[in-house]
């Protein structure tokens, strides 16, 4: 068989999928065709192609792999790398997989550009001042679109809406679209609910949807206001208007001691859990058995026993909320940020993995009629002024005191107890003083 002949053979093979074995010492070369494992695939600029048939996706660059999705003749894929052996990576309806270059035509005017706001601008149902507003965006938004400009409009798409502005209020962005290396003293958290895509635009297909305050695997930053991230072992890319970099933030090494420090610069290891987690023996403002009682073991024994103390003494107190696990905290934090917005929101609440109530050794408590949880009227109550007084003597400190707000990054909670030990809780109360201020820390 000549060259060409071999070629074109092998070419309709891969095309049509026909399957057979081959005996003996392949002397067609068989060994040269590459239908199993992952192709090396070249990085490409998201790009819109339409289907010339009836045309399936499949798992693989091969027939021989599984069918994934059936599209129409004309059905617009995003291709979002390609293949050497004649086939392309894509995206369609949130779903990857590949088709073969065969039956698919690159769309005319599809390359992906962004484009950057010089004034604050309505986005437009149609391409004229006549046409209702669709949202409005502040200057040095980021615009994306991939059709070209018009009668002086233009078709972009924004935050998952598509409308059209006017071309004298847009300029394209020059910035390289190679992501530069993201600095690595870094925390990054979102500060809103947010959408990782498969690529740098939101055109491309959403991969997860992230709630605000989660923690984010940066690894580098675009220069068109994306950044790149890892996901549950995955590359994708999320808008960093809503990304945050917590400057010095630390992940403590010793999470399980008793005394370790959690705050808004010491964060816990991602997805901790506290490895003695019991229910307390307390009682508390509500009856169902949740997580909300838990706490850890020497934790829990010793607020049974201050519990107990306060009553030898004519002070009823209710538990609140002890633990919380790590996707507690993340819903709670989201539903706040949701209400009042990132940063009014981290005032009052701590971030996924920064809470006190993610150590198992933190609770809130209350009077015994349930009024005042977790309130500002609790403070100057006969129960919180016997805590403020007897605390430590059962190996609790009020985690937030008056007028340290500075130090430990929220306001007075007298309601918040934090286990420390009776040796450590006595030097705090004695000192007056902080847990960052004994340690030393920040």
């Amino acid at each position: 068989m000549t060259e060409v002949n071999r070629q074109t053979f092998y070419k309709k093979l891969v095309v049509t999928g026909l399957a057979f074995t081959l005996v003996g010492s392949g002397t067609l070369g068989f060994h040269s065709l590459n239908f199993t494992g992952e192709p090396t695939v070249a990085s490409a600029a998201a790009e819109t192609y339409t289907a010339t048939a009836n045309l399936n996706i499949r798992s693989g660059p091969s027939t021989s792999n599984a069918i994934i999705a059936t599209v129409k003749q004309g059905t617009q894929l995003t291709v979002i790398g390609q293949a050497a052996s004649g086939w392309l990576k894509v995206s369609y309806q949130g779903k990857t997989g590949y088709v073969s270059s065969e039956y698919v035509k690159k769309s005319a005017s599809s390359t992906t550009k962004t484009y950057v706001t010089t004034a604050n601008l309505n986005i437009r149902s149609g391409p004229s001042t006549s046409s209702a507003i669709v949202v409005t965006v502040k200057q040095g938004a980021q615009l994306t679109s991939t059709e070209q400009a018009a009668n002086g409009w233009l078709k972009v798409s924004y935050q998952g809406k598509t409308g059209y502005v006017s071309t004298q209020y847009v300029k394209e962005s020059t910035g390289s679209s190679e992501p530069a290396p993201a600095p690595a003293a870094s925390v990054y958290v979102a500060t809103a609910n947010l959408n990782v895509r498969t690529t740098a635009s939101t055109a491309g297909a959403v991969m997860a949807t992230l709630k605000a305050g989660t923690q984010l695997d940066v690894t580098a930053k675009a220069a068109n206001g994306w950044m790149k991230i890892t996901y549950q072992g995955k590359v994708g890319y999320v808008s960093g208007q809503y990304v945050r970099a917590l400057a010095g933030m630390k992940v403590v090494s010793n999470p399980e001691s008793i005394q370790v420090v959690v705050n808004k610069q010491n964060k816990l290891p991602e997805n901790y859990v506290p490895k003695d987690l019991v229910y307390t023996t307390i009682p508390f403002t509500f009856k169902e058995q949740t997580e909300k009682k838990k706490m850890r073991s020497e934790a829990a024994a010793a607020i049974a026993q201050l519990f107990a103390g306060a009553k030898k003494q004519g002070v009823t107190l209710l538990g609140v909320s002890a633990y919380r696990s790590h996707a507690t905290q993340s819903a709670l934090f989201s539903s706040y940020v949701q209400r009042d917005g990132y940063d009014k929101a981290a005032t009052y609440s701590a971030l996924p993995g920064t809470s006190e109530h993610e150590t198992g050794l933190g609770i809130d408590v209350t009077k015994g009629d349930g009024t005042c949880a977790a309130q500002d009227c609790f403070g100057g109550t006969k129960e919180a002024t016997w805590l403020d007084a007897h605390a430590a003597e059962y190996g609790f400190i009020i985690r937030y005191p008056k007028g340290k707000d500075a130090v430990t990054g929220y306001k007075y909670e007298p309601w918040h107890l934090r286990y420390v030990g009776k040796p450590v809780a006595q030097a705090i109360k004695s000192k007056g003083i902080t847990l960052e201020e004994y340690y030393g820390i920040k």
